[in-house]
């Protein structure tokens, strides 16, 4: 069973099938460049605020689905080209340059929008099903995969990680214009600032996370020695019974909570200014299930025929409670209106480093010009944040209560060849 367990915690942190990130089409196709754009629903992610700007009365979620990878090292078009491709000497060198010393990092996210999410008049309710994966190996692992274990040399392998999480969450808001006017009569001259706040119920599904992760190998004429060490600690699988806890338990492995407000103001009729703060409160208890897993190998001068002597630990034991922080973050933003074309730009900022959240500051810009009344082209640019820039695009069909839209980004390259990752969102919504 502990294998078992431990085989699942893997496969989950190489790459999740299935989750949803907070994007869009839209978002996606402007290049997060978002928080004065979200109208509906679509507001209580971005800037509850938004709530107040009606540009429709209800509007409905058909389909949502968004899909994201993206490693730190190698392009699409190399990794195509080494697919059932023998690598001589030279192929393995290449590829060892193309990743930095820091090593091999993934991230792969999937997305599908509940279509209970909606809004109405100044309200909205959302509901979304969410999992978020990152993984890191050291640049030694590939180093002994492609050249073999070397005589003499040592293989000192740290700094791996790993964390994934998957959660249920259900969102309420609500955003007005704020009475300045009533505040003080000085203020009636000001522009409109409307402000909103959502809230977040979390169901936690299931959580792992690589506390610690170490291989040191090591190889002479006549023996080799061997150390690994790798816990992993983990909510929502029960090792002894072989299920996962949603599966049986309401409501699941773990709950918590998280909470947006946000502000904006469209300034006149070309500018409108925005400021959200975003994961306030916000936690997730883990409780059921909780559990470390702990696989050790000792070996020192190890030969065939002393490899019974080498130490091996291969455990599983509960441990209490704990719980998952989800950090603080602040979006800035806004919007120019020139001619035909609508720019958009947001500044994000987080203040601890997380699955979620990142300390490095990230810029985005996007675009929206519409040549024809119902046919939306958009455009994107963003770097910064922990992860590599990214260039978008997307389009769609905008009528009056229907639309459907795309949305494709492409990290560190424009061209599909030299991009180290993609992300893809489409849906459909009806607006009223």
């Amino acid at each position: 069973m502990k294998k078992v367990a431990l085989t699942l915690v893997l496969l989950f942190f190489a790459g999740s099938l299935f989750g949803i990130t907070l994007s869009n089409p839209i978002s996606v196709a402007l290049g997060d460049a978002y928080i004065a754009r979200a109208r509906g629903f679509e507001s209580l992610h971005w800037n509850p605020a938004n709530l107040g700007l009606m540009n429709d009365y209800m509007t409905f979620n058909l389909f949502q689905i968004t899909s994201d990878v993206r490693n730190n090292a190698l392009s699409l078009g190399y990794y195509n080209d080494l697919m059932g491709k023998y690598l001589n000497a030279d192929d393995k060198q290449e590829f060892l340059d193309k990743m930095p010393d820091t090593g091999m990092s993934l991230n792969v996210n999937a997305s599908v929008h509940m279509p209970f999410s909606m809004s109405i008049w100044k309200v909205a309710l959302t509901i979304n099903t969410m999992v978020r994966s990152s993984i890191g190996l050291s640049k030694e692992y590939f180093d002994l995969i492609l050249h073999g274990n070397e005589i003499g040399a040592t293989y000192n392998m740290e700094n791996n990680r790993g964390t994934a999480v998957a959660f249920i969450e259900s969102k309420v808001g609500y955003g007005d214009r704020i009475p300045m006017e009533l505040i003080s009569s000085s203020f009636a001259e000001l522009p409109p600032i409307y402000g909103g706040i959502s809230f977040g119920l979390i169901t936690g599904l299931a959580h792992a996370h690589v506390e610690e992760f170490e291989t040191v190998f090591s190889t002479n004429d006549s023996a080799m020695t061997v150390y690994n060490n790798l816990l992993i600690k983990t909510a929502g699988y029960d090792t002894d019974d072989n299920k996962i806890i949603a599966s049986s338990i309401f409501p699941g492995a773990g709950a918590g909570f998280r909470m947006n407000i946000g502000f904006t103001s469209p300034i006149n009729e070309k500018i409108t200014a925005s400021l959200a703060i975003k994961n306030l409160f916000g936690n997730i208890n883990w409780t059921e299930a909780t559990e470390e897993h702990m696989i050790k190998v000792e070996a020192f001068d190890m030969t065939i025929n002393s490899w019974d002597d080498s130490v091996t630990v291969d455990s599983t034991y509960d441990i209490p409670d704990y719980s998952q922080k989800i950090p603080v973050e602040i979006h800035i933003g806004g919007s120019y209106q020139l001619g035909n074309v609508t720019l958009y730009s947001d500044y994000v900022q987080g203040f601890e480093r997380s699955l979620f959240t990142s300390t490095k500051p990230k810029i985005s810009l996007g675009a929206e010009y519409y040549p024809l009344y119902w046919l939306p082209l958009r455009a994107g640019f963003g770097f910064g944040g922990g992860e590599r820039a990214h260039f978008s695009l997307g389009t769609g069909l905008d009528f009056k209560n229907f639309n459907f839209d795309w949305g494709l980004s492409y990290y560190t390259s424009p061209i599909y060849m030299s991009a180290t990752g993609l992300k893809l969102s489409f849906g459909a919504e009806l607006a009223f």
